[in-house]
């Protein structure tokens, strides 16, 4: 049972709870770096999300005062195929987060980023704490997008950058506490 009060969802715990979307192209490593991040074996072949995929965490933030809160977060890991396209208005509804993710050597997924971030203010969401993740950093010899090209879009987009490898794990919890940190102070500004 669920209930919602001044724009948090809460549970019959009184749990917060937050809507994540993760979006980005096709093959970026969305999925893999939920797995990593829930303790997940990484698949070794690539096996497309159909529509979505939800995922549920429970990060740990600090309040204004200082005191550790519980935060869960629901991740909305959503398929980034063009046919899933006309799905988007649902699965980006009531979101409080976004991780829009890239491949650091495909070009093309990172100049995507602007489309998916351009739906998601289409949608109402401009206004929520997101992160942009280059990921597949342990693929560095086929580095496609350098560090001020990332800073630059960062910089755009206010949202600050981050670089992963799902592969490895580098960088993977970072960019989950960042978002549940800004989501959460996002929430208490509010």
């Amino acid at each position: 049972m669920t209930e919602e009060r001044e724009g948090l969802i809460f549970t019959t715990r009184d749990e917060l709870v937050y809507k994540i979307i993760v979006i980005g192209d096709p093959a970026v490593g969305k999925t893999s770096l939920l797995d990593k991040f829930l303790g997940k074996q990484i698949k070794g072949e690539y096996i497309p999300t159909v529509g979505v995929n939800i995922l549920k965490a429970k990060l740990n933030v600090v309040d204004e005062k200082g005191t550790d809160v519980d935060v869960f977060l629901m991740f909305w890991d959503i398929a980034g195929q063009p046919q899933f396209y006309m799905l988007h208005r649902p699965y980006f509804n009531g979101a409080d987060g976004m991780i829009l993710v890239y491949d650091i050597t495909r070009s093309s997924s990172f100049s995507n980023v602007n489309n998916w971030y351009n739906s998601a203010v289409r949608y109402g969401l401009s206004g929520i704490p997101r992160i942009l993740v280059g990921n597949k950093i342990d693929l560095k010899d086929e580095r496609k997008i350098i560090h001020p090209m990332a800073d630059h879009l960062s910089e755009k987009l206010s949202a600050p950058f981050f670089e992963t490898s799902a592969l490895t794990g580098q960088g993977v919890t970072t960019i989950f506490q960042k978002i549940a940190d800004l989501t959460y102070q996002s929430k208490l500004a509010d």
